[in-house]
């Protein structure tokens, strides 16, 4: 197997592998300014008196008034609401998945030290923002607080919201809308840019971590990487649907999967069943992995360098600043520097990497 530098550490003990996570070095000038535990008073959050808990992970959620659950179906009889444990389930699964894979857990990067959990908030989004009616889910960026909220205790948490009212949803939390919402929380955890077609695109591919990649499309990662300026621009930068850049992003990890190590799932994950007795994990694929967290640590480091440049805070950027498309060649030569890593032949990759970022949009 190709030598390549990998986020973590095989050592052998015992006959036995192991894998330690190389944590990224932090500035003191990042620790402090870390921001802080935000408090709140969102009435919608509030409304809702039920929690289920599960390894660090809590999920609220309502079964009357405007938040209802759709269903509350309850196929185990142990008056949880399935798609509350399934849920709770799936987010811990993935997470542990994405840990022992090398990825820094949010609740361990600088920006969000404050936090002490990670927040599933079921509320009907007609209600909630009706400019997200259509919405299965949204994840946050900020450490939020609820004081004098029994049912949260005051803790300090980062979450996502599941749109409790959109029927199907209990079918997309057992299968792709779980691993998108948290693989955001740990890109935030990671980088302030906020690039559409980077947070979008990379949370779509992110979907496989438990999907079943041997009958997956094989048109999502047949697309060619763009081989000029002009279809870069127009298959990734301007693609007026950032989720359709999973296909760019879907190339890049089948294009490494030859240079990676096995997947690690702990065995303890393997047999987790949903409550419908379907399986958590449908297989053991999930390439692209140690290109991705490469690309996610070069991000880590260059937004330092952007945030010095423009003297902005560590953690309190305007919107504009995250989103502003003058980053587009910064994030991008991030990405062709972690692909070129790997040394592979042949004229598609040799194509991007040469394109020049000088003129991109």
């Amino acid at each position: 197997m190709p030598a390549i530098r990998l986020p973590w550490r095989q050592i052998l003990a015992g006959g036995a592998i192991a894998y330690a996570a190389c944590v990224p070095s932090v500035s003191a000038r990042e620790l402090q300014e870390a921001p802080g535990c935000r408090n709140s008073k969102n009435q919608h959050r509030l409304e809702l008196e039920q929690k289920f808990e599960l390894n660090g992970i809590r999920v609220f959620y309502t079964q009357s008034g405007p938040h209802a659950l759709y269903s509350n179906a309850d196929i185990n009889r142990n008056g949880v609401p399935d798609i509350v444990e399934d849920a709770a389930l799936h987010l811990d699964t993935v997470r542990q998945i994405f840990n022992r894979n090398g990825f820094r857990d949010p609740l361990t990067s600088p920006r969000f030290r404050q936090a002490e959990s990670i927040d599933i908030d079921f509320m009907n989004f007609d209600v909630y923002s009706p400019e997200i009616t259509d919405k299965r889910g949204l994840s946050f960026s900020a450490v939020i607080r609820y004081p004098g909220s029994r049912i949260r205790a005051d803790k300090c948490s980062i979450s996502m919201a599941i749109n409790s009212a959109l029927k199907g949803n209990h079918e997309r939390v057992k299968d792709f809308l779980i691993p998108h919402e948290l693989f955001h929380l740990y890109q935030y955890g990671y980088t302030m840019f906020r690039a559409s077609w980077f947070l979008e695109g990379m949370a779509k591919w992110a979907e496989w971590v438990t999907l079943a990649e041997n009958d997956r499309n094989s048109k999502l990662w047949s697309t060619p990487l763009p081989s000029s300026l002009q279809e870069l621009n127009e298959q990734v930068f301007l693609n007026p649907n950032p989720y359709d850049v999973r296909h760019f992003w879907n190339r890049l990890a089948e294009l490494i999967k030859k240079k990676e190590f096995p997947m690690i799932i702990p065995p303890e994950l393997r047999d987790r069943k949903f409550a419908d007795g379907t399986p958590v994990i449908k297989d053991n694929i999930w390439r692209g992995r140690s290109l991705m967290l490469k690309i996610l640590e070069g991000l880590d480091a260059e937004d330092d360098v952007v945030g010095q440049e423009k003297n902005l805070p560590p953690y309190a950027w305007a919107n504009e600043d995250q989103r502003a498309a003058i980053h587009n060649p910064r994030l991008m030569k991030i990405v062709q520097r972690a692909l070129a890593s790997y040394s592979i032949s042949g004229a598609e990759v040799k194509q991007f990497l040469a394109i020049d970022l000088g003129q991109a949009q």
